[in-house]
């Protein structure tokens, strides 16, 4: 029977034109070149090479090795993309985060990854906490980052960074003009626009807010265009809020008002090598990461 290490040592002893400078190569012993290639002649049934010196080629010896060259290359490329794949080189990494993460923290992490891994492809939902989860749990994706709530037993999951809430306004905002802390009382209703991510904080005065506000908005990328737009002031997580300049943010009077980004994975499922790469880059990331007003 043909064996591809047959093949292999054929085409390397062909190409070189004898067999101590293709044992070299192979780092194998001449004799074991010789063996090998014995095997491989008694397996078609006639001989490869003229002479012992294995210099020129018989008929069948050519035949063979325009068909052996293309089989042996594509099987060491095929090894070579195992180990990338192997080694977190190469392969796909489907993820899903909330879009805080998605648009500020992600792009940052990929370009690190493409430094030393270019050949991996990545697939990004940006979705709420809940529903990434939920791909999580179905495995439509290999991770995700979100804001976990309460305990996971099926799901590792990695505290990533902690992103304190922050009063977002227009940079001509009266609030801008402060020389301290905003305080609730600082906070006309009518001019405040809730949003589902403050929404539940816990916080009475915060509630009293969003209940008397006359506009909510769940899209962050709406709200701070409404922002934008002088309609109001707003509460959001730091990560949140793009640093573009067209946007003022202001520290809140209590340091305990934060959210917590985690890295969530299946407990029961091995992962993606090359997505073991990408949660390092995210982790670097956000550990190089400081909040505004920090």
């Amino acid at each position: 029977m043909v064996k591809l290490e047959h093949l292999r040592v054929f085409v390397a002893v062909a190409e070189a034109g004898e067999l101590q400078q293709a044992a070299a190569h192979l780092r194998r012993t001449p004799a074991a070149l010789s063996m090998t290639l014995k095997q491989l002649e008694e397996a078609l049934g006639g001989s490869l090479f003229e002479n012992e010196r294995k210099g020129r080629l018989t008929p069948l010896g050519e035949f063979s090795l325009n068909q052996a060259r293309p089989l042996v290359g594509m099987c060491a490329n095929a090894i070579s993309e195992m180990k990338h794949f192997a080694m977190g080189r190469s392969g796909l990494v489907q993820v899903a985060a909330v879009p805080s993460a998605a648009a500020l923290l992600l792009p940052k992490a990929l370009r690190r990854l493409r430094t030393s891994r270019p050949d991996v492809r990545v697939q990004l939902r940006d979705i709420d906490s809940s529903a990434v989860v939920k791909a999580v749990r179905e495995e439509s994706v290999d991770v995700g980052i979100a804001t976990v709530a309460g305990h996971l037993p099926d799901l590792i999951v990695t505290p990533l960074l902690i992103d304190p809430f922050v009063w977002v306004c227009p940079p001509e905002h009266p609030l801008t003009k402060l020389r301290r802390n905003v305080r609730w009382q600082d906070i006309a209703p009518d001019d405040f626009i809730a949003n589902g991510l403050c929404a539940g904080l816990g916080v009475p005065e915060l509630d009293a807010l969003v209940e008397r506000a006359s506009l909510m908005l769940l899209s962050t990328s709406s709200l701070l265009g409404f922002v934008r737009a002088s309609m109001g002031v707003t509460l959001l997580p730091a990560l949140a809020v793009p640093n573009d300049g067209t946007l003022v943010t202001l520290p809140c009077q209590s340091k305990r008002y934060v959210r917590q980004l985690d890295l969530i994975s299946r407990a029961d499922v091995a992962m993606v090598p090359a997505a073991t790469a990408l949660i390092d880059a995210v982790k670097a990331e956000a550990a190089a990461w400081e909040p505004p007003n920090a």
